[in-house]
């Protein structure tokens, strides 16, 4: 992932501190017995940080990209991203974000810059027509599916022995699965393409390597939180042509190439570009390198 959540939360933090010291020019932020330390102080000792240059750098990439891009991410965009990760951490999304150190209203932040930064390298990333065939290849349509939401494994194991047994799935639900906000009373999703990239990859990767009607056999353990999952999958619609679910696939590949740890260079190519286009220019000395990765990426 181009950006972790814990890299949004000190993006954030950075961000509010550097908000605080513009107040005055004289602020004092603590003082003991062995002296103070004001607001230039700590400003200086941060900026000053490999950390608080790579804060520096996103806050002038998110602050181009935002001008140019930002209308292109709505604000239901961020909240249907926002619902969708809540429903797959269930239980265990309050205390992803204890553990993170994050609020709600930060870690919605953190999802509006990825969507903004997705929409910039969209705008600027060439698809091929043999990547864009493969990806229909590939392509599985629309599919709905059914999922009990467990806290952990031997709960997933317990819920699909009963199934076994021929426990009906709306009882077995009932029993065995924490609260799901995306999913209705018997934990039904609404329908998602293979171009889905807000479903668990491994909720994805079981409903779509099963016939229609059929639950995994094994807990499927998500790829990110705590839980484990019971997945059936209730129907899947016949492929449609490659025009009609053109763009999804573009968007897809998009996604992918960001997220892919390979392309990180081609990534900081594109955000040169678009940084040289802007005229950034810094004026704090001590912060004149901290774009340098990608103020020279692909200038020859």
């Amino acid at each position: 992932m181009f950006r972790k959540i814990m890299w949004g939360l000190i993006a954030l933090v950075f961000i509010g501190g550097v908000t605080f010291l513009g107040l005055t020019t004289t602020k004092t932020l603590v003082t003991t017995d062995a002296g103070k330390i004001t607001k230039e102080e700590y400003y200086n000792q941060v900026k000053s940080t490999s950390a608080g240059k790579q804060v520096f750098a996103q806050m002038v990439i998110d602050k181009v990209f935002e001008k140019q891009y930002g209308k292109q991410v709505s604000k239901s965009d961020v909240n249907n991203a926002f619902t969708t990760a809540k429903a797959q951490y269930g239980d265990s999304f309050a205390s992803m974000l204890t553990q993170s150190g994050m609020t709600e209203s930060q870690y919605k932040t953190s999802l509006r810059e990825k969507l903004v930064m997705n929409a910039a390298v969209k705008a600027n990333y060439t698809i091929s027509k043999s990547k864009l065939s493969d990806a229909y290849n590939n392509y599985v349509p629309d599919t709905t599916i059914s999922l009990i939401t467990a806290k952990d494994q031997d709960t997933a194991q317990q819920a699909i022995d009963a199934l076994n047994n021929g426990t009906s799935w709306d009882d077995v639900y009932k029993q065995y699965s924490s609260k799901n906000s995306q999913a209705n009373k018997s934990g039904q999703l609404p329908a998602f393409d293979s171009t889905n990239t807000t479903v668990d990859t491994e909720i994805r990767k079981a409903a779509f390597n099963q016939s229609v009607g059929s639950y995994s056999t094994d807990p499927v353990k998500a790829s990110s939180g705590s839980n484990y999952y019971v997945v059936r999958t209730d129907k899947m619609i016949d492929k449609p042509a490659q025009s009609k679910v053109e763009q999804k696939l573009k968007d897809k590949l998009t996604n992918d190439f960001i997220n892919d740890s390979n392309n990180q260079t081609a990534i900081q190519k594109i955000i040169g570009k678009l940084l040289r286009k802007n005229d950034v220019t810094i004026k704090d000395s001590d912060l004149k390198n901290a774009l340098a990765a990608y103020l020279t990426a692909g200038v020859n």
